[in-house]
């Protein structure tokens, strides 16, 4: 006999009983069985999964299928596939910061300094710069055609087939400063496993080879591992500081304190960010900033305090979780504005010169 009435969309023909599962598996369950056309179970659970970490409320708290779950563990450790360059997005393009050695597109002929003003035929001014530069990325193997326009001005096409880019962690040189000042500049891409250790060394290196300052460039770096944060912070900080306060409701209130070696406490420091500086980033860029060990310049962070654990999943996912806050060595919450810069400076795309690095060298040689 039909119940006619009895719940909205159409009558039942009978109830299913109740169950001693749980209730994301009794509806997936009952869904499987019933439904009247076939339907994958697994898709159901995941469906279930990430709805079940967004109704948190937390935008860091998230479930990963495994598809991008493995991309992600890729790209944590700078492995992606495209075409192996950093761009510094634009109204009208995506300029060319950096080119890999060896990546496809220096094997194409495109050089720091360039513009991409299209992908596939879009203009990046039609699809906004961040859509482009997604648009960039695909598949090992495949073609991506880009309309580039050179530093003079001169406009070209070039079709640059993808492939699998590393990106290095860390990469150091000796830079000039005014009156030929040398000072040790270290760029960092990610919080890895061995960041603080390399920072250390390169910081070091530079010192012996006679730098006068030390620039940690952090700029588009989303961070990685606490640990490492605290590390990196280590390089510069005495032993026994406050790099970062954790907390939460899991997570008993514990101050992570600097290790290890650091450089000479004289020599200067200045940290560069952006509002791509993330995570990490800003615990290291806020503590050198409060114990005053280092000048901060660039743009303001992107202003994420929280801190999470991943566990793994029996479907070959992951389940990212939310387990504490963060503070600074001062007590100020990072996700409230991030990181504000003592001396404001952005590089511009549109000259050969990096204003932003430029400014970082002069802060760091007025604090001889």
């Amino acid at each position: 006999m039909f119940l006619l009435g009895a719940l909205a969309g159409g009558p039942v023909l009978d109830r299913i009983l109740p169950s001693r599962a749980s209730l994301p598996d009794q509806v997936t369950g009952a869904i499987v069985d019933r439904f009247e056309d076939p339907v994958d179970r697994a898709e159901l659970e995941r469906a279930g999964a990430k709805a079940i970490a967004g109704a948190v409320g937390d935008r860091w708290t998230t479930y990963f299928t495994p598809e991008e779950w493995a991309a992600i563990q890729r790209s944590t450790a700078g492995e992606y596939t495209g075409i192996g360059v950093t761009v510094q997005f634009g109204d009208d393009a995506l300029q060319v910061e950096q080119v890999y050695p060896g990546s496809p597109a220096a094997r194409a002929g495109i050089a720091a300094g360039d513009a991409i003003v299209s992908v596939a035929g879009v203009p990046v001014s039609r699809r906004g710069p961040e859509k482009s530069r997604d648009a960039i990325l695909g598949r090992d193997g495949t073609d991506v055609r880009l309309r580039v326009r050179a530093p003079s001005g001169a406009l070209r096409t070039v079709t640059v087939t993808r492939g699998d880019v590393t990106v290095p962690m860390v990469e150091a040189r000796m830079v000039s400063g005014p009156g030929g000042a040398k000072v040790g500049y270290i760029e960092l891409a990610r919080f890895e496993s061995g960041a603080g250790e390399r920072v250390r060394y390169e910081a070091g290196r530079l010192l012996r080879q006679g730098a006068q300052a030390i620039v940690l460039d952090l700029r588009g770096d989303p961070g990685g591992l606490l640990d490492e944060a605290v590390a990196v912070a280590g390089a510069f900080l005495q032993p026994g500081q406050v790099v970062v306060t954790t907390s939460g409701r899991t997570s008993p209130a514990r101050e992570r304190r600097a290790e290890g070696d650091p450089i000479p406490a004289g020599t200067p420091v200045a940290v560069i960010v952006d509002k791509g500086s993330a995570s990490s980033s800003e615990i290291v860029a806020g503590a050198l900033k409060d114990h005053g060990r280092a000048v901060v310049v660039g743009q303001r962070t992107f202003g994420k305090s929280k801190v999470q654990v991943t566990q793994a999943t029996g479907d070959g996912g992951a389940v990212r979780v939310t387990i504490a806050g963060y503070l600074t060595p001062k007590g100020t919450d990072i996700g409230d504005g991030g990181v504000r810069p003592q001396v404001r400076s952005i590089d511009d795309p549109a000259t050969e010169a990096d204003e932003a690095l430029d400014a970082a060298i002069a802060a760091a040689l007025d604090r001889r």
